[in-house]
């Protein structure tokens, strides 16, 4: 495994890339974003629950409906928070969800309401709203995967004063061009809302990774092309700033045609 904590580091040129930086200010929040493998999932959770982090992220569909008695399990006794994509089966068919679970228990829950065309043509189904989570960390927004690309969703989100945006992602990015792209999307998202945006996928695909960018866009931590996590700190009074004000600033009745 690959574990990366306050300083800069910087590995070859394109490929098994690690980034990591930290900034000034207070320190608040320890967040590990995995980077897991597809099989032995339970035994994958374990290991990086022994990282004692405030907060540990999985990616989207990391559990299901047959394992999630097992991880629930994982987490009793312990103080971090975990926030874990679920594919939840139901007769009426699957849902892609973040569930916050605490000590054991799931205390919050996110569905994700945006589908690509295929997820649709296999049977997943929407969430009932776009929503934040609260959290004992404080308010949290969980764009899941696609809904990275729709500045709306996180906007949603934003407008709830999240301190955190966290997209969870399936598999890693298929090319480079794709992993160009959902990293200026990421990176967007965080400007655009004065807002943390990081995130994280399965060790999967062409380009497995975790990123983090800060309220202003800056690249805190980055690790791609390899298993292993990515662990961070994280002043959560940055996102309360905003001294743009980019929230204060909007119309919105210009953006009525957004609505149809």
């Amino acid at each position: 495994m690959v574990r990366i904590s306050g300083f800069a580091l910087t590995e070859g040129p394109d490929t098994d890339k690690i980034v990591v930086k930290t900034g000034g200010g207070t320190v608040k929040l320890k967040v590990l974003l995995t980077i897991p493998r597809t099989d032995n999932k339970i035994e994958e959770m374990a290991h990086f629950l022994q990282e004692g982090a405030s907060l540990t992220v999985f990616p989207e569909g990391f559990l299901h409906n047959e394992i999630l008695t097992p991880a629930l399990k994982l987490t009793a006794g312990r103080d971090g928070l975990v926030i874990s994509g679920f594919k939840h089966w139901t007769p009426k068919g699957v849902y892609e969800k973040a569930l916050v679970i605490e000590n054991g228990r799931i205390v919050g829950e996110y569905t994700k309401c945006i589908l690509t065309k295929t997820e649709q043509a296999k049977g997943k189904l929407p969430g009932p709203a776009i929503h934040c989570v609260d959290t004992r960390l404080g308010r949290i927004g969980i764009p899941i995967c696609y809904e990275i690309h729709f500045p709306e969703v996180s906007r949603v989100m934003a407008l709830d004063s999240p301190f955190l945006l966290l997209n969870l992602i399936g598999t890693g990015m298929y090319h480079a061009q794709q992993y160009s792209q959902w990293t200026a999307l990421a990176r967007a998202r965080a400007i655009e809302n004065e807002v943390y945006v990081v995130g994280c996928s399965h060790c999967a695909g062409e380009i497995p990774l975790a990123f983090a960018y800060s309220p202003s866009g800056e690249l805190l931590g980055e690790l791609v092309n390899t298993h292993g996590s990515l662990s961070l700190e994280l002043d959560t009074a940055e996102s309360a700033n905003r001294p743009l004000g980019y929230l204060d600033d909007r119309l919105p009745t210009y953006f009525t045609r957004l609505c149809c």
